[in-house]
């Protein structure tokens, strides 16, 4: 049944004008991903086209893609999108730790491990994810709100580049941040506006990001250290639990 479905999406001819679209929608979503970015990787919705995304992931598990893979570099970053959104590449006795000043000057603190992330900010909000469940602490209101991950499936990350002309991205090599060795990528957005992604060499993870826009460079925070503790002696860092006497606001329960 798959097979016939896949044979029948292949054949289907998609005019010019609405590759062009959907590659100007793809532009825009993209941009508005990155204007309105939450830290939190699982909090991220998307909404694709459903044909050309179709096309796209069935097209993936022919072998001919599968062999020319290293030479699409817009599948091979939404590959690293989604390996750093299930963290396949940490280790799964260790857990990833990361430090960034923010642009606000505010050390924000996270944790990954696989599909669990935990993110600390300096003035005392957090957010936890065990995979299944999230939950995020406000100190200003005291409320810890707690909702079901209904959004399980891959980042919007993944989902752009999947369709990403990939004319319009470029290797830089291999650059080195905080002694470490990072894959670098330039992204073409529009003429004036260009993006560098900095992913981690050992892990997958993206650990710089750096917008060009008119020849002038903006971050929106630095990386100050990233390292692995021990997973088994820090499991706690992952729990559901709300800080003594916040007003807890569970979504799960109807």
């Amino acid at each position: 049944m798959k097979n016939k479905i896949k044979q029948e999406l292949e054949n289907i001819e998609i005019p010019k004008e609405f590759e062009q679209i959907s590659q100007n929608g793809i532009n825009k979503a993209y941009s508005e991903m990155n204007n309105n970015r939450k830290k939190s990787r699982w909090l991220i919705g998307f909404v694709a086209c459903a044909a050309i995304l179709l096309l796209s992931i069935g097209s993936w598990s022919t072998p001919v893609v599968k062999a020319s893979i290293q030479n699409a570099l817009n599948l091979i970053l939404a590959d690293k999108f989604e390996k750093m959104e299930k963290g396949s590449r940490i280790p799964p006795e260790e857990v990833l730790v990361s430090v960034e000043e923010n642009s606000k000057g505010e050390l924000i603190t996270t944790y990954i491990s696989g599909s669990k992330e935990r993110t600390e900010n300096e003035n005392g909000d957090f957010s936890v994810s065990d995979g299944k469940t999230i939950a995020s602490y406000t100190k200003n209101d005291n409320k810890f709100i707690i909702e079901a991950n209904d959004n399980p499936g891959p980042p919007i990350e993944s989902k752009i580049f999947s369709e990403f002309e990939k004319e319009k991205i470029q290797s830089l090599g291999t650059k080195t941040l905080l002694d470490r060795n990072a894959e670098v990528y330039k992204i073409t957005i529009t003429g004036e506006e260009t993006l560098e992604l900095w992913f981690d060499k050992a892990t997958d993870v993206l650990v710089r990001e750096i917008q060009i826009i008119d020849g002038k460079t903006y971050e929106e925070g630095k990386l100050i250290s990233l390292k692995t503790i021990d997973k088994k002696s820090n499991l706690e860092l992952f729990r559901i639990e709300a800080p003594k006497e916040a007003n807890i606001i569970d979504h799960t329960k109807k």
